[in-house]
């Protein structure tokens, strides 16, 4: 139906073309260029130029207007950012203090939790023996201080670790 294609063929006849000879076609053409010869050449319509000093300087002046938006914008947000990191700085020292201060009571525990216990009351131990060394009776007072501050020191690092 529509898969083929027709095969008729229409032919026009024009019985009223009109044949020009190659020297009228000559004759006509000489003719347009003798006329457009003879005519003086029109300017084209006139159109106001500034004058370029005059862009120059317009441009200019926007170019001057830009550089001191922009430098104002650069200078507000170099600003901005000296107050973001004055912040910060202030902020970092307050986190570097109070870590230094942990730090410091951390080590003072450490130091004070790796001295035995009962410190003073052995010092007395060993002070009243030096001074009787003939009468180890005498120290038994001090000796039971002693073993009275260790036991108690035992108790509380058990109750500590657990």
């Amino acid at each position: 139906m529509g898969g083929s294609q027709s095969s008729r063929k229409i032919s026009v006849d024009n019985e009223n073309a009109i044949q020009v000879s190659q020297e009228a076609l000559d004759r006509i053409q000489a003719q347009l260029n003798a006329k457009q010869a003879e005519q003086p050449q029109q300017p084209p319509s006139p159109q106001y130029n500034p004058p370029p000093f005059y862009e120059s300087q317009k441009r200019q002046q926007e170019n001057a207007a830009e550089e001191v938006y922009w430098a104002r914008r650069i200078e507000n947000l170099k600003r901005a950012h000296e107050k973001i990191n004055a912040g910060m700085l202030i902020e970092y020292q307050k986190t570097l203090k109070e870590a230094n201060e942990l730090f410091e009571m951390a080590q003072k525990d450490k130091i004070a939790s790796k001295l035995p216990p009962c410190q003073a009351e052995k010092a007395k131990v060993l002070e009243c023996y030096s001074t009787n060394p003939d009468k180890s009776l005498v120290c038994s007072v001090l000796v039971n201080e002693f073993n009275d501050c260790v036991c108690k020191s035992r108790i509380a690092a058990v109750s500590a670790s657990s």
